[in-house]
């Protein structure tokens, strides 16, 4: 079979810059180089940047400008919201699902080390959140925080976010943080209906640049201050506002509003086929949910092919077999592990991920490509 030239299917791990985003971005750099903070035009032309970027993110997610707080991306995010929270409520309980990033261990270590209560829930076979074990950690009665993945960065499953946030009607003392860094660009979201009270996002998975995210914080009286400083950002997160990174972001948020009927669906329809033409074949599992999951994400678990041997057969292709922050490391995968996947299994499991660039072409000459090695093995 002819060798196409190189597919990159990890928008997972990582999203290209969109040419209008480095267009957008590039005067930031040098003609309009100045301090957002700066009482002279150069400064202001930074603010009117940074408050034209704001609402950008603001009206992708359904939230109010004054909700949304720019930082270094989604670790920060996760790291802020958490630990903020922890800061504020010494004597409270910090959960999170078996399932969730690295970063969100992180957190929740810290939160430990504060002094809180810490647990780790289960989910199901598909990854889905065990909503029982959460109600009855709620039951205790102490002030609760739930940071929990909206779209799992491995296997794609959506946990059911909407009735997460419902059960703060019965437990006042319930707060919900998501990590919607996988999600923000492919899922119509809106956070004020949502009732959520934080959601962390990132720029490089939305087709914007590395190093910049955001939070949106529903309660800014409800969260400790990231760092202190010269008190930019309502004195919650100090620090010089990285102008050109956040008229990316809210460059990419733009472009997300714009094509959210359109793109998501085309990102769907492809999964959907791949989904179909490999399962089809008797020789893969899929894992997360076949339904609620991103519209993106592939993750089969191949029953006589590993992952080395596929390495081989697509040189040229950009792929995963895990997540991209621990991809360098040889270790079992936490989230297969969570979801009943044996050590060997995850040796056979690969992720594709979906993105802009993607075509029909390039799935179906990774498809066959699988099938015929699947066929030799």
């Amino acid at each position: 079979m002819e060798q196409k030239p190189p597919i990159y299917l990890d928008y997972q791990a990582t999203t290209p810059v969109l040419p209008q985003v480095a267009e957008a971005m590039a005067p930031y750099f040098t003609e309009h180089f100045g301090n957002a903070n700066s009482s002279h035009q150069w400064g202001w032309k930074a603010e009117m940047a940074v408050n034209k970027a704001t609402k950008a993110v603001a009206d992708l997610l359904g939230a109010k400008p004054s909700q949304v707080f720019f930082t270094s991306g989604a670790t920060e995010s996760i790291h802020w919201a958490v630990v903020g929270w922890a800061r504020k409520n010494p004597t409270g309980k910090v959960l999170i699902s078996a399932t969730e990033h690295k970063a969100s261990f992180g957190a929740l270590e810290w939160a430990g080390e504060l002094g809180l209560k810490t647990e780790i829930l289960p989910v199901d076979s598909f990854g889905l959140l065990d909503m029982e074990a959460l109600k009855q950690e709620l039951d205790e009665g102490l002030p609760t925080l739930l940071s929990v993945i909206y779209g799992n960065n491995e296997i794609g499953t959506l946990n059911p976010v909407q009735q997460i946030c419902a059960l703060k009607q019965d437990y006042p003392k319930f707060r919900v943080h998501l990590d919607a860094a996988q999600c923000v660009g492919k899922l119509a979201i809106n956070f004020n209906e949502l009732g959520a009270d934080y959601l962390s996002l990132s720029g490089h998975k939305v087709y914007g640049p590395k190093g910049v995210g955001a939070l949106l914080i529903q309660d800014q009286g409800s969260l400790a201050n990231m760092f202190s400083g010269g008190g930019q950002q309502k004195g919650l997160r100090a620090g010089t506002l990285d102008v050109p990174s956040i008229v990316g972001l809210g460059t990419a948020c733009a472009w997300a509003l714009e094509n959210m009927e359109s793109e998501p669906q085309r990102l769907q329809e492809l999964r959907d086929y791949v989904i179909e033409k490999l399962t089809s074949t008797g020789m893969v599992e899929l894992n997360g949910h076949p339904t609620q999951r991103l519209p993106n994400n592939v993750s089969f678990t191949f029953k006589n092919l590993s992952v080395d041997k596929l390495l081989v057969k697509l040189p040229k292709v950009g792929f995963s077999s895990s997540s991209a922050c621990t991809s360098g490391q040889v270790a079992e995968s936490h989230v297969l592990k969570a979801i009943g996947k044996a050590p060997d299994e995850g040796r056979r499991t690969v992720r594709f991920g979906l993105g802009v660039d993607t075509t029909k072409e390039h799935m179906d000459y990774v498809a066959d490509t699988l099938i015929a090695a699947m066929n030799e093995a």
